[in-house]
């Protein structure tokens, strides 16, 4: 499922002393679209600043990080989403969840292939065992890119790291 955003445990991934990033403005404004009803817009308004709040005052949280990205994609602001999943891949390269997001992100809503691919092929490198990101690659490839070997060869690459626990990816590589 494309933009899968399991919660990942910040403390199950190395934390980076040195970053080499620069953190995103927490002070971005929040515009959401026209059309929303007003309570929704005061619930992601609240969400946002409770996040922003939170990353102010430890800005190594990945799982935060991870959440104000899903926010900032729901209002339609995928520069500033874009750039919460890029520093949380800054403060947690090992993790799979923020690459997966920017394959989506880039691949779908900001049309940017190269690094939509980049994304995607980081998370399986860090997630090998994350059956959910196979598949999500294997869409890419097939709806977005339209690339046959490419496609094939993901869901093969996904079959061979987990051969237990991937029926549906050979379900989708026997019925291609």
């Amino acid at each position: 499922m494309p933009g899968a955003s399991a919660p990942e445990s910040s403390a199950s991934r190395p934390v980076i002393t040195t970053i080499n990033a620069k953190i995103p403005d927490l002070d971005r404004p929040t515009i959401i679209p026209d059309g929303w009803p007003a309570d929704a817009k005061e619930m992601i308004k609240i969400k946002i600043e409770s996040l922003v709040s939170g990353l102010k005052k430890n800005p190594d949280s990945f799982d935060n990080w991870l959440d104000l990205g899903i926010q900032r994609k729901a209002i339609n602001d995928y520069e500033g989403a874009g750039e919460c999943w890029e520093y949380a891949g800054a403060i947690r390269p090992l993790n799979y969840v923020s690459y997966n997001n920017l394959g989506e992100l880039y691949g779908y809503y900001l049309k940017d292939y190269k690094k939509a691919e980049e994304n995607y092929l980081t998370a399986i490198k860090n997630g090998p065992d994350q059956i959910y990101i196979y598949r999500n690659v294997y869409e890419f490839y097939r709806n977005v890119m339209k690339d046959d070997i490419k496609m094939k060869a993901i869901l093969g690459k996904g079959i061979t790291a987990n051969p237990n626990t991937s029926q549906d990816l050979k379900y989708l590589l026997d019925n291609f």
